[in-house]
């Protein structure tokens, strides 16, 4: 498909119903293109409630006439000597497709009906006429390929799988489409015969991961390290440039766990400008390079401005992620998502992506049993209505190396930062400390004596080993402390039998459960394991 058009400039902006803020200027500049020789722009041209699309040409053209609601622009597609431009239609938290046939001079709001994400969709044109779209979407649980033929108004499902696609690629060969959809987890093949509305699956590619390598016994260092798994946020991204000596992770480090847990080090994966899918896809190889006990993880801000936000797959997303973190053991912490207070503050759009996104992530915790933080309510408590604001950065332009940069008001400055630590730190601290594991008594057969021995806690918010015991089976009725992972027990002639049990407790007064002879062996095969 020969393509005409040339992309200058892209800044997506969602317009409409006003959010927490103040209402933006008239009209907001979107897109620059030239096509066929001619200079174009799309508009945002808004009043309360409504969002409208302006096309600047020779002449000035209201797209979105009619479509009440917000009029979110998907892009441009050319072929030939027409292009499209397309549109999500958001309307009382309901998406529609719309689009705009530039050589008809006119545009349409599809009849597709019970989607609750729609991707930009590719153009199949036929004779110069658009005979079909191909697109990414959702009506079930997860995200499917479909295929719209405009002449026909027909819908086809081409995917009907149990997870979402992420991403796809076509082309045409001897009137059918070959199709190929890749998962988080498999690429498949597909091909599609529109005059037969059949689809095939044609070749199924289940990704490998690299071959696990052995486990080891976990440094000291190990269980005091935590991972911090994000976007630019974790990695400390303030007005343009890393702010390592700001960012939440370094705040955690030295201001608020020195004081309740104890020394500790911190491991930074945060990558600017990455989306949920990015991350899963390196979330294994990075773990396996970096062994830590704790996993911090706060992602998807890039998702939700996205023009092709997906709640379901990035849920996905996210639980892959975990589950990596899980697989190895760790201790996870998931957080809800910071507000931005650039222009996309301002629509009811964002908003609701927003809170969707961050109530699914506490709903997916709850799922996997890990702890939580909820950051997105803590901003949005500081100091209402408008608080929150001064927790991010001010949108502007900043000087770096005599090189200008934009700052558009999405990453927490250093007061943002500051909070975030505060609602991990306690969290990491509160996690009980690891039970007393590879517990054995080296002279069983003393009458003496027994020597009882176990590894040693490395927690530095460790305190000592609480020790009950008896020589009776059911009565337990001395007690001992000790930070020593080692105890040698006096036996009486009168009393040769020894029973006891024993648990880790640390600074706080938190206790690991009881592990005794029999279910230490259990116990030991839950520690946390290092890649070597």
């Amino acid at each position: 498909m020969n393509t005409r058009i040339k992309i200058i400039f892209f800044f997506l902006f969602v317009a409409g119903a006003a959010a927490p803020g103040l209402f933006p200027r008239d009209r907001v500049s979107l897109e620059n293109f030239e096509f066929r020789g001619r200079n174009y722009s799309l508009e945002a041209a808004f009043s309360p409630g409504q969002a409208d699309l302006l096309l600047r040409g020779k002449t000035t053209a209201k797209l979105s006439t009619g479509m009440g609601g917000e009029n979110i622009l998907l892009g441009v597609r050319a072929s030939g000597e027409n292009f499209y431009v397309f549109w999500l239609n958001y309307r009382n938290k309901t998406i529609r497709l719309a689009y705009y046939d530039h050589q008809r001079g006119r545009s349409r709001l599809m009849p597709l009906y019970g989607f609750t994400f729609i991707g930009f969709p590719e153009i199949i044109v036929e004779n110069g006429r658009l005979r079909a779209l191909l697109f990414l979407a959702n009506r079930s649980d997860n995200d499917d390929i479909f295929y719209y033929d405009l002449e026909q108004s027909a819908l086809t499902q081409l995917t009907a799988t149990p997870y979402s696609e992420k991403r796809f690629s076509w082309s045409e060969e001897s009137g059918q489409l070959r199709i190929e959809a890749r998962s988080l987890k498999r690429t498949c093949s597909y091909r599609f015969d529109p005059c037969l509305g059949q689809s095939t699956l044609v070749e199924e590619k289940i990704s490998r991961r690299s071959q696990k390598r052995e486990s080891t016994a976990a440094t000291p260092e190990y269980y005091n390290t935590f991972i911090g798994f994000g976007d630019s946020i974790t990695w400390g991204q303030i007005e343009g440039v890393q702010r390592l000596d700001l960012c939440y992770l370094t705040q955690m480090r030295d201001v608020y766990l020195p004081g309740y847990y104890g020394q500790s080090e911190m491991i930074n994966l945060g990558n600017p400008g990455e989306q949920t899918f990015e991350g899963a896809e390196r979330v294994n190889r990075d773990l396996d390079q970096n062994p830590a006990f704790y996993f911090l993880l706060m992602f998807g801000v890039n998702d939700i401005w996205r023009k092709e936000f997906s709640l379901a797959s990035s849920l996905e997303n996210l639980e892959f992620i975990v589950d990596a973190a899980l697989e190895r053991r760790m201790r996870v912490i998931v957080s809800t998502l910071t507000p931005r207070k650039d222009i996309f503050s301002n629509y009811q759009y964002y908003w609701d992506n927003l809170h969707a996104l961050s109530s699914g992530i506490l709903s997916l915790a709850a799922k996997k049993g890990t702890a939580s933080i909820d950051t997105l309510k803590a901003f949005m408590d500081n100091t209402p209505p408008d608080g929150w604001k001064d927790l991010l950065e001010d949108p502007g332009t900043v000087i770096v190396d005599e090189v200008p940069i934009k700052v558009k008001g999405n990453h927490p400055n250093a007061a943002g930062h500051h909070l975030i630590a505060s609602l991990f730190a306690p969290v990491l601290a509160a996690f009980p400390p690891l039970a007393p594991h590879n517990l054995d008594v080296l002279n069983p057969a003393s009458q003496v004596n027994r020597n009882v021995f176990w590894d040693a806690n490395y927690e530095s918010d460790f305190s000592y080993f609480e020790i009950e015991f008896g020589f009776t089976p059911n009565a337990l009725d001395y007690n001992l402390t000790t930070a020593a992972s080692h105890y040698t027990f006096n036996l009486f002639p009168f009393l040769p039998q020894l029973y006891f049990r024993l648990r880790t407790v640390d600074r706080g007064e938190r206790h690991s459960d009881f592990v005794t002879l029999e279910t230490a062996a259990v116990s030991s095969t839950t520690q946390p394991i290092q890649k070597k």
